[in-house]
Parts: structure tokens; C-alpha cells; sequence
């Protein structure tokens, strides 16, 4: 069975060949890996590290933060922003008016420097994952005046799981992935508020190749990292909001 270093070498080797010369960051996604495993994935090269829930960040990170960037990338409650200001280096999951002025009014009292932060994108419009809609995206940046101790950096698209490569659904998903990037070219091309937003967070395990082609510029794999769950060595329980990653 291939370890850690191994499938993040993997990764990387099939990132060049698909990148080319172009920055694709990697991030090794935590969620139900312990400690030690997530250390692994660091010391085999990953860039950063995703976690979705507050109190496993807390349970994990909190004596001794990891030695690459942690980034929150599951649903963030009002109720707990103060922990993941303490705990994290960027929240990629800012999915709202709300939570952008819970955590601008937690930094601002604590006098802390812009936070970067990127706006969730739900492209498949599924009910029961967070994220604004991509016509919403604009309208929320237009707002970032009132949030200055936040710095918004780029969006992460949260999209449908491909269940068989093979399918309409799974043409269906490229398909958004590849509108979502025009989204994030066009901030950038537009010169839309508080842009450019420079990073494209899009792709899990299933499809990160999708994303890559499609113009990511960070993908968030866990499985394809560490194995699938309930392998020995792999993840356990569900992958919440993101789906398979």
C-alpha cells in the first residue's frame, strides 16, 4: 500500500504534467486524520493544511500549531469565530454578510492585521451545502468596505461529487468547474471590488484534475493523500460539506 510520501509525490508528478509551469498549490485536507498523519503529509511536501471543524482543530492544533499554513475550509458558526482566528491563517469558507462581519468585529477588537479569507462558491446550487451562488459572489465583494480587517484572496468552490467519471452528471461538474473559473478571470480581468482575488481553491479527490484544467490554483485532497476511508491508514466518517475530498 502507498504511504503518505508517496501519494503526495504522485500528485505532484501528475500536477506538473497537467500545470506545466503554473503554481497549483497543494493542500493536504485533515479532517479525522490524527496529528501525526497530518505531519506526514507535511514532511512529504504538501503547501498547507484544510480542517472543517473548530473543535477538531482544537482538539489537534491547539498545544502546538502545524509548521505549514492551516486554513479553515469547513462551515464557520458565528459562535465560533474567536477560535478560528486563534487557530487558523486564512478561512477559506466565508460564506456570507454574517460571518464576514462576525469575524471583522472579532479582529477589529483585538487589533489584528487583515485576515486573508476567501468567499465560498456553491456552483451546483445544492441545497444542503453552504455557499453563495456565483451571481452572488460580486455583490458580497462589493461590501468589503465594511469589513477591512479582512482581505479577501480568492474564492473556493464547494461542487457535486462525480460518482462515475463517465456520466452526464460528471460532464455536468466539469462543466461547472470550468464556469467557475471564468468567474474567478473575470474578477480579475474586471478589476471587480476588493480584488484581484488570486486563488482559485477547486478540486477534491474525485475530480481535482477537472480543477486543475480548469484553472485552480489550490486543490484539497485528503483521500487521494491518505488513503480511503476505512482503509487502514485512511480517513473515517463522512467528508461534511466538501464532499469526498
Amino acid at each position: 500500500m502507498a504511504d503518505v510520501a508517496e501519494r503526495v509525490a504522485a500528485v505532484r508528478a501528475r500536477l506538473r504534467e497537467l500545470a506545466g509551469t503554473r503554481a497549483v498549490r497543494l493542500m493536504a485536507v485533515t479532517k479525522t486524520q490524527s496529528r501525526a498523519r497530518a505531519l506526514e503529509a507535511v514532511a512529504a511536501g504538501v503547501d498547507l493544511l484544510g480542517e472543517n471543524r473548530i473543535q477538531e482543530i482544537r482538539a489537534k492544533w491547539g498545544t502546538e500549531p502545524p509548521p505549514v499554513p492551516l486554513h479553515l475550509i469547513g462551515h464557520l458558526q458565528t459562535n465560533k469565530v474567536k477560535y478560528a482566528i486563534e487557530y487558523c491563517q486564512a478561512i477559506d469558507s466565508v460564506d456570507g454578510g454574517g460571518v464576514a462581519a462576525a469575524l471583522e468585529a472579532r479582529l477589529a477588537r483585538l487589533g489584528r492585521d487583515p485576515l486573508p479569507v476567501m468567499v465560498e462558491v456553491n456552483p451546483g446550487r445544492e441545497p444542503q451545502k453552504t455557499g453563495l451562488f456565483p451571481e452572488q459572489v460580486r455583490p458580497l465583494l462589493e461590501r468589503g468596505g465594511e469589513w477591512p480587517h479582512l482581505r479577501f484572496v480568492g474564492l473556493m468552490a464547494v461542487l457535486p461529487r462525480p460518482r462515475d467519471r463517465g456520466t452526464e452528471e460528471a460532464r455536468r461538474i466539469r462543466r461547472l468547474m470550468q464556469e467557475t473559473g471564468e468567474l474567478w478571470r473575470m474578477s480579475r480581468a474586471e478589476g471587480w471590488p476588493w480584488a484581484p482575488l488570486g486563488d482559485l481553491s477547486m478540486g477534491m479527490s474525485g475530480d481535482w484534475e477537472w480543477a486543475v484544467e480548469a484553472g485552480a490554483t489550490m486543490i484539497r485532497l485528503g483521500e487521494a493523500l491518505f488513503g480511503p476511508r476505512g482503509s487502514p491508514g485512511g480517513t473515517a466518517g463522512n467528508a461534511g460539506n466538501g464532499g469526498r475530498v
